[in-house]
């Protein structure tokens, strides 16, 4: 978990919540995996909320965005990435296709809480009592949750604590291990 006070200042934040999106690129385009077209639809709806959009990854220039959107481009320094995630009070992913999600175990291990859609991976390793999943494309539902999320009071020591040991090493090691198990 990271102080986040330097980056909020360096974003000009103040009482703001805050979404964060990760993903290797954004794009507007409806047939792109990733679902960048799905964010850009909740920061529409969430335009009047007092909610600011975070989205780390490169991206394409000239995309017409609403003003509650802030683009970082692609995010190379870890510590950088896990201090976004720190700074967030929801992580949204709405990739039509994920298998482990690598963005559900960040997330979560920095101590912040996934609403999503439903990809195949994600929902399957995220940690239930701090995450939700939605059909892809219900971005009704999608909202309506990321809504849930930010009035929520969680405990962000406690989803570290909890996602750091169920994605840990030697966890992830025993659970291969039973998987090889049972396949002989």
């Amino acid at each position: 978990l990271y102080d986040t006070t330097e980056l909020k200042k360096k974003y000009n934040l103040t009482d703001e919540k805050i979404i964060f999106h990760a993903t290797p690129s954004f794009s507007d385009d409806p047939n792109n995996i990733k679902g960048g077209c799905y964010v850009i639809d909740l920061a529409k709806k969430m335009i009047n909320d007092n909610v600011k959009i975070f989205v780390a990854g490169s991206y394409k220039q000239g995309m017409k965005l609403p003003e509650n959107i802030i683009l970082l481009g692609r995010i190379k320094d870890q510590v950088e990435l896990a201090k976004l995630y720190s700074m967030a009070d929801v992580t949204v992913l709405t990739s039509k296709k994920e298998t482990f999600s690598m963005v559900v175990a960040e997330s979560l291990c920095c101590g912040t809480p996934v609403v999503g859609f439903k990809a195949g991976g994600p929902e399957q390793i995220a940690i239930k009592e701090y995450s939700q999943f939605v059909e892809y494309g219900d971005v009704d539902l999608l909202e309506e949750n990321v809504g849930k999320a930010l009035i929520r009071s969680f405990n962000i020591d406690n989803i570290n604590k909890k996602a750091c040991q169920e994605y840990s090493k030697i966890t992830m090691a025993n659970q291969y291990v039973d998987c090889y198990n049972k396949l002989f």
